[in-house]
């Protein structure tokens, strides 16, 4: 089976919710997900007495719906799951997803063979199993969604992860700053689809520039490694990789019921392929953040203008521990910012301290980011500060989309909080495509993973 057997969960005309209950408990969010983003066609709800749930017809089972089922969402009782995969092969369902858990994540082998039985109706059926113990889809182009409430923006983010809460959560995070999916799919034990298989089929998929999964061990790590070096570079894939301690297996293993591995065996292969590692959700945040909104260019040379002083020295410590390097400035450019900046409370030198009176004096910010930014020297420019007043801060956030618009260099904001009050005035910047961070050490440490990317992939294609 290839990659056009997964096509329909990310596309499905119309969907049956199997088990799907009549009051508010948990299988409730798959309809409330959908009834969120819209979706536009036939929803069948089955349950074995209801009539009707919320508006739509329900039906006693799958060989009742008059129509074909793209596919079905599974949530019903442990116990019923096998005799529902089998209506579903009866259906010809082409895709499930199944909620229900119980199975290889509480250990022994029950679970994993309950889990080979499953395997073996959908192949013999025809059609592929998400799940089980997982929340599915969310893609918002289709309109499908398995929790209510997440942005209907699509966007260029393809999300891969064992935990189905974490989709929920991390989808909500990136929707604060603006960063938006193609695809998020919560996958959970992998009976049947495999990480591999998504990860192969964001690789090829139009709509997803970005690839990034949390990932708590795998079933078919051949399969995987074999996808990784196939598609080495071709996208961005950013994992964060947990169970790499014994307490981290463990956890793992009861949560999803996968190998791990250890820390050092997949540190050894994302350094083979080129994948972006993080170590946790804002990290992880962070990096997409720098990969949807910069360009994928330069040799990591930066330039760090702060107002206050502080912030300044601790962001040059961070770009030498993250693999960056400060820019040699341009002697015209040296010129330009000594006409700039008053000669007492400011430095010239990279860092570059435009003083406290910058947050009133917004010249001083925007004249230097100005000169900075025709120096072909510079690759990257990180701006620490903002205006005194919300007035002052928004023509202060015009003036960085006007210069980044200009001249096209990688601009990188940081806006530590509670230092620009109104965080709806960051709107623009995240809209012009200047990434907002809230300390210089973040920012850093994000651009260094692009720049570590970029360098990859210049040097294979030489």
């Amino acid at each position: 089976m290839g990659k056009s057997d997964l096509d329909v969960f990310f596309k499905p005309r119309s969907i049956a919710l199997v088990g799907l209950p009549r009051g508010l408990k948990a299988g409730k969010v798959f309809l409330l997900g959908l009834m969120d983003q819209g979706f536009d066609g036939p929803v069948y709800p089955i349950h074995p007495t209801a009539k009707e749930i919320d508006g739509f017809k329900a039906f006693r089972s799958l060989d009742d719906v008059p129509g074909e089922v793209d596919m079905a969402i599974i949530m019903s009782p442990k116990e019923t799951v096998m005799d529902a995969l089998k209506g579903c092969a009866r259906k010809k369902v082409k895709a499930v997803v199944l909620y229900t858990s119980g199975f290889s994540e509480l250990g022994g082998d029950r679970g994993r063979q309950e889990e080979a039985r499953m395997q073996k109706i959908a192949r013999a059926g025809g059609f592929r199993i998400i799940g089980p113990n997982c929340m599915g889809i969310y893609s918002p182009d289709s309109k499908i969604a398995s929790f209510p409430g997440l942005p209907r923006v699509p966007g260029k983010v393809g999300f891969l992860s064992q935990s189905g809460s974490l989709i929920h959560l991390f989808v909500h995070m990136c929707g604060s700053h603006m960063l938006y999916f193609s695809h998020a799919v919560s996958y959970g034990n992998s009976c049947d689809v495999d990480l591999y298989e998504l990860v192969d089929r964001l690789y090829t998929d139009d709509d997803t520039q970005i690839i990034c999964s949390y990932c708590e061990g795998v079933k078919d790590g051949e399969g995987l490694v074999r996808v990784m070096r196939e598609n080495a570079l071709k996208k961005p894939f950013i994992m964060w990789k947990v169970g790499k301690t014994s307490s981290g297996m463990r956890a793992a293993s009861s949560h999803t019921g996968s190998l791990s591995g250890s820390g050092h065996l997949w540190k050894g292969i994302f350094h083979q392929y080129g994948i972006t590692e993080v170590k946790d959700i804002e990290e992880l945040m962070d990096t997409v953040m720098a990969f949807y909104h910069l360009p994928l260019e330069g040799e990591g040379r930066v330039v760090i203008v702060s107002g206050p002083g502080g912030p300044a020295v601790s962001a040059a410590d961070a770009a030498e521990l993250n693999d960056l390097s400060l820019a040699y400035l341009a002697d015209n450019t040296i010129q330009e910012l000594k006409a700039i900046l008053p000669p007492t409370g400011t430095s010239i030198k990279n860092p570059i301290d435009v003083g406290m009176s910058a947050s009133f004096d917004l010249g001083l910010y925007l004249d230097t980011l100005d000169a900075l930014a025709r120096d072909k020297g510079v690759d990257a420019i990180i701006i620490v500060g903002g205006g005194a007043t919300d007035e002052l801060t928004a023509q202060y956030i015009d003036g960085l989309v006007r210069i980044k618009n200009a001249s096209g260099k990688a601009i990188i904001a940081v806006a530590y909080p509670g230092f620009i009050q109104d965080e709806g005035l960051l709107e623009p910047l995240y809209t012009g495509g200047i990434p907002v961070y809230s300390t210089p050490e973040r920012a850093l440490r994000a651009y260094s993973k692009l720049v570590r990317f970029h360098r990859l992939r210049k040097a294979r294609r030489a």
